[in-house]
């Protein structure tokens, strides 16, 4: 079995190509980049150079292939557009099965990244190919950088520290998706992949413990608070996290785990766990 990933050399994509070299599922990995081409040097995935602008490279990179996953660019301004040219190029290049990596809740119409993934959504579920869209929740490797910029023993949060976030962990996503792209029985499904349910107060009191480390949270105003580096370069994926986090203020990000635990066949990660797993690295 041949799978093809696009955004590959990100935090989802690496995962994702660990868990299927598991597997024994040959990778093909994309990347638009000669930093994501590094990134990807020894993951044991072959890489290959394309871009989802360009619909000619990705027909050539996805024949072939049994199958391929589409992980678009964090917080692109145009999402649906590179997922449409993805559904296109696998369409003319035979590719039977197509897997789209969307977001918990992706029709929110006060969000304008989310409102551009239900678009893409459009676009697979209208295609002629097999396919199965995830929505996973918000990361706990996206949290942990956040809650991890400690300045005299405080944590600067952009909501509230009592908004309950349902916080999936990467290596639980990458179990379901290779699963989803191995398996038999995931043809037109839409799966709600959302973590065990927390707040950022609880977040920043389970790395005090597994640190040792007494800290405070403080929130500041959620256009004054730290952005993830793939939104602090550019002022339009500035704004939308802005706005993001101007939404979890007010209405929080809640999920139900029931889906994921289902397709884990265990109980998903807490995102204490994935803490003590991840400091244990350092």
């Amino acid at each position: 079995m041949s799978i093809v990933i696009t955004g590959a050399s990100g935090a989802a994509g690496q995962s994702l190509i660990a868990a299927l070299r598991s597997r024994d599922v040959k990778v093909v990995a994309l990347s638009h980049s000669d930093a994501g081409e590094q990134r990807l040097r020894d993951t044991g995935a072959v890489v290959v150079r394309a871009d989802l602008a360009h619909a000619a490279q990705l027909r050539d990179a996805f024949a072939g292939a049994q199958a391929v996953h589409v992980i678009p660019p964090s917080l692109h301004p145009r999402e649906d557009v590179l997922v449409e040219n993805a559904v296109q190029a696998a369409e003319a290049a035979g590719v039977p099965r197509l897997v789209y990596h969307s977001v918990m809740h992706p029709h929110t119409p006060t969000l304008r990244n989310h409102m551009r993934k239900s678009r893409a959504e459009v676009a697979v579920r209208e295609s002629g190919l097999r396919w199965t869209i995830l929505q996973p929740s918000m990361f706990a490797q996206v949290v942990l950088p956040l809650l991890g910029r400690v300045v005299d023993g405080e944590i600067v949060v952009p909501f509230s520290p009592e908004a309950p976030i349902s916080v999936i962990d990467l290596l639980d996503l990458a179990d379901v998706a290779a699963r989803v792209l191995t398996e038999d029985g995931h043809d037109y499904a839409t799966y709600d992949l959302a973590g065990p349910l927390t707040t950022l107060e609880k977040m920043a009191a389970e790395i005090s413990a597994a640190r040792g480390v007494p800290l405070n949270v403080r929130q500041v105003p959620v256009a004054a608070g730290p952005l993830p580096p793939s939104a602090a370069a550019h002022p339009l994926s500035a704004a939308d996290m802005i706005s993001t986090f101007a939404h979890y203020d007010q209405h929080g990000y809640r999920g139900n785990p029931r889906v994921l635990g289902m397709l884990l066949g265990r109980p998903p990660a807490t995102f204490a766990e994935v803490v003590r797993r991840e400091l244990a690295k350092v």
